[in-house]
């Protein structure tokens, strides 16, 4: 009885051992032959306006947008990174059918989007594949354009809109205020005030339900909405507030001169 007990223990033992040998394979094993290696994602992919892209990729990738909007026309630079051991190859793909190939797990390259869509890079190398994706918006006419602010009645709404994602040349040409999607609250009247990312050249104006003007201000830069005309047993509580802009593109002087730098000769 004793030996048979002893038996079914060394039996259960095993059972555990083989399985906690086959969870530290599978946590061991990331990418598909290789053993060893961590499976942590951590590339990298990311695109800056061309005349505000540094011509080093850490400094670009500690401050870089993965949502552009630019004009038709405008250049953007790309920057990837991705661990050196895991990737004998960058392989990038655009909306428009473009294609490059790459054989360095860190760069950037400049291009010149003209269809709207997703950019997308793969990294591959070491039997691991890993994919990153972002999305360029490419104006060519009068396009709509959502302002989603947060914030609060007391404090003002707030939406930062980066010069680094967004075509200097894109202005609002209109602006009405619109209901946030999930939002039960909304209200119609608001006051503006538009600065540049500086926080210089203010201008203020105000906004109703119907498309009114902006003063042709860029879409770039600063934006605080108030609630105008409440009163009595009106409010609104809610902590976001949306304004459906149209926006086209047209010169504009958003952008301070930047400071040269030697760009890279290299390009797709």
């Amino acid at each position: 009885m004793w030996g048979k007990k002893k038996l079914q223990n060394q039996v259960v033992l095993c059972i555990v051992s083989g399985l906690s040998i086959s969870i530290l394979i599978a946590i061991m094993t990331c990418c598909e032959g290789t053993i060893g290696t961590s499976c942590t994602d951590n590339t990298k992919f990311c695109a800056i306006i061309k005349e505000l892209a540094p011509s080093a990729v850490q400094p670009a990738l500690e401050d870089c947008p993965t949502s552009l909007t630019i004009c038709d026309g405008d250049q953007i630079e790309l920057y990837w990174k991705a661990d050196a051991s895991l990737t004998s190859n960058v392989h990038i793909t655009g909306p428009g059918g473009e294609s490059f190939d790459f054989p360095i797990s860190e760069g950037h390259a400049t291009v010149t989007p003209r269809t709207s869509g997703d950019w997308n890079v793969q990294f591959t190398g070491g039997g691991c594949t890993f994919n990153k994706s972002i999305n360029v918006r490419v104006i060519k006419g009068e396009e709509p354009y959502t302002i989603v602010a947060n914030g609060n009645i007391d404090i003002g709404f707030f939406c930062d809109i980066n010069p680094k994602s967004v075509s200097k040349n894109l202005i609002v040409a209109a602006i009405r205020s619109a209901q946030c999607a999930g939002v039960s609250e909304y209200w119609e009247n608001w006051g503006c005030k538009k600065s540049n990312w500086d926080g210089s050249k203010p201008i203020y104006f105000n906004i109703t339900s119907d498309d009114g003007s902006a003063n042709f201000t860029p879409l770039a830069g600063r934006w605080r909405f108030d609630p105008s005309g409440l009163g009595g047993t009106y409010t609104y509580s809610a902590k976001s507030a949306c304004f459906l802009a149209t926006i086209r593109c047209e010169k504009s002087d958003i952008y301070p001169t930047p400071t040269p730098t030697p760009w890279p000769t290299r390009k797709p």
